[in-house]
């Protein structure tokens, strides 16, 4: 009976480590039940839903004649500008400023605004699994919503071209820009979350999120370029190296170079974004460790 009475102790007194993919998967299913319990999440994926019916709906207004006349037609670049919510024009696509916020910063800034930071390390079993469970849902959630809009953009485009009349536009010449535009997509919400864990504030977060790419990176270039003389380093900065991936021009004119920013190569311009958003995150993830134990 003394036996017995031991080991039941001795099993008591053991915890139980689940293995990693059962604990990864349990972060994983907490982080998402809390962003879908966010009546924000839902406000910003129905308002993304919104502007993507509108977006394939006016995409006819993109047609132009072709230069020795003839019916107009939407071409490659057009098409690629419209479907990614105007990703040159805007500096962002417009889709990114949606889901940025909510899929991105907000899961680690607010935690740490509301003081919640701990309840979830103790749920999940770890900061760094947290922090992981956070990246990973922010990342399938906004390629997740990305890949829906622009399935409705390319639904509602194609039915609006044909009701029309016109001619139906090169869709698989538009492909590579648009899986391009897909990845920047997924792994933008990895770079916020990676600067939202560094500094600990929305607000700033926030703002640099939304000043990185219309006003820090050139003012950045331009300081470079005027110390050192190496003006192409502009072209390897982060957003400049996104928005040249994400060109479906083959031949952009000046001003479009302009607001491009970057003469990479389209898969070149991917890496290089993707290669800051890994780094940037894996900094995250010491300054989230770090300094909850701070």
């Amino acid at each position: 009976m003394t036996d017995k009475a031991d080991t039941a102790s001795h099993d008591r007194a053991v915890p139980v480590v689940p293995p990693a993919g059962t604990a990864l998967k349990r972060a994983l299913n907490f982080e998402w039940l809390r962003l879908k319990g966010l009546r924000s999440t839902w406000a910003v994926l129905g308002a993304l839903t919104v502007l993507a019916l509108l977006n394939g709906v006016l995409l006819p207004m993109e047609a132009g004649e072709p230069e020795g006349g003839g019916q107009p037609f939407v071409d490659v670049a057009r098409l690629v500008e419209t479907l990614q919510f105007n990703a040159i024009a805007m500096q962002l696509p417009l889709s990114a400023w949606l889901l940025v916020f909510v899929f991105g910063t907000g899961p680690i800034a607010s935690e740490f605004r509301h003081q919640t930071a701990r309840t979830a390390w103790l749920t999940v079993g770890g900061r760094g699994l947290s922090y992981t469970a956070k990246l990973l849902v922010g990342a399938l959630g906004a390629l997740t919503g990305s890949t829906v809009g622009l399935g409705i953009s390319i639904g509602a485009g194609s039915t609006a071209l044909a009701v029309r009349g016109l001619p139906q536009p090169d869709w698989s010449a538009a492909s590579g820009p648009l899986l391009r535009y897909l990845i920047i997509m997924t792994f933008l919400p990895v770079l916020a979350g990676g600067l939202a864990a560094l500094v600990r504030s929305r607000l700033v977060t926030v703002l640099s999120i939304a000043l990185w790419p219309l006003l820090l990176e050139r003012m950045f270039g331009l300081a470079v370029a005027s110390v050192t003389g190496a003006d192409e380093v502009r072209s390897w900065l982060p957003f400049a190296a996104a928005r040249a991936a994400m060109n479906g021009a083959e031949q952009p004119d000046g001003f479009t170079e302009a607001l491009i920013g970057s003469d990479l190569a389209p898969l070149t311009g991917l890496s290089t974004f993707c290669f800051y958003a890994t780094v940037l995150a894996c900094c995250g993830w010491l300054g989230y460790r770090r300094r909850a134990v701070s």
